[in-house]
């Protein structure tokens, strides 16, 4: 609780973040997210729109977890699909404002 993520890559993840809550402590604010598919406007290097790491499919899977079998299936696709169409059933607050457009150097 109360944490502050800042300044990572999340690359290669099955799912970037797991929560099994709606309440939401910490701040994920200037990360890098290899998932992130928004754009960068005016080349400041920050995505111009937020990205929310968590998934329908993987609140999904925190519940059920025999539903990973269906991951990289055509229904885990398509709950991905219609949240970034619906948004409101993943954590609204566990966002983050501020992705980078590119991986950090470390």
């Amino acid at each position: 609780m109360d944490d502050t993520i800042t300044h990572n890559n999340f690359l290669g993840n099955s799912f970037d973040i797991a929560t099994n809550g709606t309440l939401v402590l910490s701040c994920f604010d200037h990360n890098y997210w290899d998932k992130y598919e928004g754009y960068d406007l005016n080349k400041d290097k920050i995505g111009d729109v937020p990205y929310h790491p968590v998934s329908m499919f993987s609140m999904i899977v925190a519940e059920n977890p025999t539903a990973m079998i269906l991951f990289r299936s055509i229904m885990a696709t398509l709950f991905d699909k219609i949240e970034k169409i619906i948004p409101g059933i993943t954590p609204e607050n566990l966002v983050d404002h501020y992705p980078f457009m590119k991986p950090l150097k470390i």
